[in-house]
């Protein structure tokens, strides 16, 4: 009985920790668009923003917010992606760097949507989304994202 609850405790441990490295299951924290509070699914590992939104039939209601552990350049682009997006990227600070809207592509070749600057964190929404999401925070949350991206 003793080894069954040993091995349900540690079976139990390892799933939460695979939910909170963002390797397995949706990720959310609570941060803040424009002031207001958001709760973004995440995407902290290069496995995970490889995947990003694709074959979902529908966005997340907060978006999905992708965290480089550097600033980047790097585009995106929505082969196997089932829904419009908006994306906006902002830099280390939270500051909106560039939105635009981009399409989904089944068929090679897919456009690459590039930023055009260097930004730290790239929001991809839902393409009805009506929030002008000009600044993301608050700071501390941020950093500390910055600080789990791998």
């Amino acid at each position: 009985m003793r080894a069954l609850l040993i091995a349900v405790a540690s079976l139990a441990l390892a799933v939460g920790s695979v939910g909170a490295s963002g390797t397995s299951g949706p990720t959310v924290t609570k941060l803040t668009l424009d002031g207001v509070a958001f709760r973004p699914e995440l995407a902290l590992t290069s496995d995970s923003r490889s995947l990003g939104l694709m074959s979902r039939r529908r966005a997340p209601a907060d978006g999905m917010l992708f965290v480089f552990p550097e600033s980047t350049t790097g585009g995106f682009w929505m082969k196997n992606t089932l829904v419009p997006l908006t994306i906006v990227f902002f830099d280390a600070d939270g500051k909106r760097v560039r939105r635009m809207s981009m399409v989904p592509c089944r068929d090679d070749p897919c456009p690459i949507y590039h930023s055009g600057r260097r930004y730290r964190f790239a929001l991809e929404l839902r393409a009805s989304e009506t929030r002008l999401a000009r600044k993301l925070g608050p700071l501390g949350a941020l950093r500390r994202l910055v600080r789990q991206a791998r």
